[in-house]
């Protein structure tokens, strides 16, 4: 780990030098379009990983944001097991994640491979894990970006998340269910969500979810509340 005396960057030359020893060592660094973004930001700690024969140098970013004076327009976001379903009013939007498909699937190639003892287990564990966080945060982050992309067109000063704290706690299902809520990372879409929409100038808000989901979010039809439970939709 790197504090932010020990290294620094030259992004227009896409340079760094690091404090060894006996001085500093610079190096070049490879980067894509994608990381032009970074001129425009103040840099923070950074790592310094070694992946076999090669190095990366992870680097926290920080950028000041002026967020938008609230206009009484926002987005209201529903963030579902299989589903998010956003808009402003009533205009819905409604985008299948597929989430409940990629987590199973990756759930049971993990339980064939730990169920008989093989050579290369851990290695092809930890290839599966990082082919589902990756292929889940791309639908997490294409999700967000339609969110801020509807914000913007609709002028829409805040993003409505729901507090959903303690959620996994507070329903009671068969077995075979609650391990698939517990694989559903509901927090963390809703951490990628508020942090494209800060980037972006946006307040986020969290409320309580109590009635919120009123309406079915696949086929709007109205849903009987029975205490703080939502029922299923009798439809779908």
């Amino acid at each position: 780990m790197l504090d932010d005396h020990l290294f620094n960057l030259d992004l227009e030359g896409w340079e760094a030098s690091i404090a060894v020893e006996n001085g500093r060592v610079k190096l070049k660094l490879l980067h894509g379009t994608y990381h032009e973004k970074f001129k425009e930001m103040r840099p923070g700690q950074a790592w310094l990983v070694k992946s076999e024969d090669e190095f990366y140098l992870k680097v926290v970013f920080s950028k000041t944001i002026e967020l938008l004076e609230p206009n009484g327009k926002a987005i209201a976001v529903d963030v579902n097991e299989n589903n998010v379903a956003f808009g402003l009013g009533d205009y819905i939007t409604i985008i299948e994640t597929g989430e409940r498909a990629i987590r199973t699937t990756y759930f049971l190639k993990r339980r064939r491979l730990q169920s008989k003892l093989r050579l290369n287990e851990k290695p092809l564990l930890a290839k599966y894990r990082g082919r589902e966080k990756r292929r889940i945060e791309y639908i997490y982050y294409k999700i967000a970006n339609h969110i801020i992309s509807e914000a913007r067109k609709t002028r829409a000063s805040t993003i409505i998340l729901e507090d959903l704290k303690n959620i996994r706690k507070k329903v009671r299902f068969l077995k075979a269910i609650n391990g698939r809520l517990s694989r559903w990372s509901f927090r963390k879409l809703q951490n990628v969500i508020g942090y494209k929409a800060k980037l972006a100038g946006l307040n986020v808000k969290y409320v309580d979810a109590k009635g919120t989901s009123s309406l079915c979010p696949v086929c709007g039809v109205k849903l009987s509340l029975n205490g703080h439970r939502l029922m299923r939709c009798p439809v779908c």
